[in-house]
């Protein structure tokens, strides 16, 4: 039976592992099917990898960021007192449900908690917490999108892929925030949306993955919504005119978001809309900022000469003007002015002081620096391809 389980299979397998993880966690009474759940996703990614000893370079890069995140001790603030601080009260309390009410406001209780939910699974099956290992298992998280990116970028252009990851995400690999996550859970979707013209009899495997792959996304962090609905937007401006895609592209984008809706409606619930009471975001500031220019000044600064935004963009130009892909030209172009606009909204919303906010600059853009410097590599992978 394992022998008919290929790479396509494999990768929903592990996807719909970490969302039934979070399913599990939703009550005490599952914790040994969160710990089961957690073991099978480590067997199927040793299985994936013992099947195609092709993916050499991936598999060193996986055990590397494994040992790298185990052998390092966990000093950033998100990391610290957001993260794995949510991972510690869910491995306590073995289940998601209380983590509304026992989170302290600094921790902003209301973000969504897949990755600590994985996180506390880890714990689980060790059989205590400590403060180091269990955001190993935000490295594990890795496994199934660079499995797929793997798939679409080959040979030595996935050793080029693997030095820009390195170069753009860096620290966020393996240092317990989620950011690095994000940018890779990301790209592996825009990658899937952009290749919906090409799916064929097997369109519902690939269907599936691109939801599991969104859902994650979605319940990682915040930013994760805005990415996706800049996918969707940008997928239905280049696909408007073939209705078999648009028609993908909206039962996706339905069904992606429903888990993320019952996570803000279970908050709202709980009366944790808004648990940092320090950080609001509303019109009145958005009103108070947004005639002068001096603050669009600083946000460019921040967020548009970021030295990898920069690197990413520019490399995203050289391989367009190599191989003059119009369709990867709009669909990086829309999403990435979509996602842009919404941070700048945002940061023109916020009441905290503007300069001091922007120091998230750097890691809220590092998705769209991924996302071009990877499809600057996929485009010249595939500049003989009919587009």
């Amino acid at each position: 039976m394992l022998k008919k389980i290929d790479i396509n299979l494999n990768i929903l397998i592990l996807l719909g592992l970490i969302i039934l993880n979070h399913i599990f966690l939703l009550s005490p009474g599952l914790i040994f099917f969160a710990e089961i759940n957690c073991l099978l996703f480590i067997f199927f990614s040793i299985f994936y990898f013992f099947k195609h000893k092709v993916d050499k370079i991936l598999f060193f890069l996986i055990v590397i960021l494994f040992i790298i995140a185990l052998g390092t001790p966990t000093t950033g603030w998100d990391a610290r007192s957001i993260w794995l601080l949510k991972a510690k009260i869910i491995f306590y309390d073995q289940s998601i449900m209380n983590i509304i009410n026992n989170s302290p406001n600094f921790s902003n209780s209301s973000y969504p908690v897949i990755a600590p939910a994985f996180a506390a699974s880890f714990a689980n099956i060790v059989g205590h917490w400590n403060e180091i290992f269990p955001k190993a298992a935000f490295t594990l998280m890795f496994i199934p999108p660079l499995i797929l990116i793997n798939k679409f970028i080959h040979n030595n252009y996935f050793l080029l892929t693997i030095i820009l990851i390195f170069f753009i995400i860096g620290k966020y690999l393996t240092n317990g925030e989620l950011d690095g996550l994000v940018s890779i859970y990301f790209v592996s979707s825009a990658i899937m949306f952009y290749n919906l013209k090409y799916i064929n009899n097997e369109s519902y495997i690939y269907c599936l993955i691109l939801i599991f792959l969104n859902i994650i996304l979605t319940l990682l962090k915040v930013e994760g919504s805005i990415l996706l609905i800049s996918l969707i937007v940008s997928s239905i401006i280049i696909y408007i005119n073939n209705k078999k895609i648009l028609r993908n592209i909206i039962f996706v984008s339905l069904t992606s978001f429903i888990p993320v809706l019952i996570w803000n409606i279970f908050c709202i619930y709980n009366s944790s809309g808004a648990s940092n009471v320090n950080n609001v975001f509303t019109i009145d500031n958005l009103s108070a900022r947004i005639f002068i220019l001096k603050n669009y000044i600083i946000i460019f600064d921040y967020l548009i000469l970021n030295e990898k935004f920069l690197l990413g963009l520019l490399l995203l130009i050289l391989s367009l003007i190599f191989c003059k892909n119009n369709k990867i030209l709009y669909f990086a172009f829309y999403t990435s002015f979509i996602y842009i606009f919404f941070l700048f909204m945002i940061y023109l919303s916020t009441s905290l002081d503007l300069e001091w906010y922007l120091n998230s600059a750097s890691r809220v853009i590092k998705p769209i620096a991924l996302f071009f410097s990877i499809f600057s590599i996929y485009n010249l992978l595939n500049k003989n391809k009919k587009h």
